[in-house]
């Protein structure tokens, strides 16, 4: 009677047990290409700051000021 129960109660752990280990590999392959793609936001970022910055200082160059 209690062979029945301790298999059951192993295999049951041994499925949280998986389970967890898959919720974990698929949470880190989610950082991984989040860390991706943030990557390339960052330097798009940063280009269309340069951009701007560029344009800035076009047009304030340029323009008249006050006396």
């Amino acid at each position: 009677m209690f062979n029945a129960y301790y298999t059951y109660l192993a295999l049951d752990l041994a499925a949280q047990r998986e389970a967890e280990a898959a919720q974990y590999r698929l949470a880190a392959a989610a950082r991984a290409e989040r860390h991706d793609v943030s990557r390339f936001r960052r330097l798009v970022a940063r280009a269309a700051v340069a951009v701007a910055r560029a344009a800035d200082d076009t047009v304030v160059g340029s323009a008249p000021t006050a006396a």
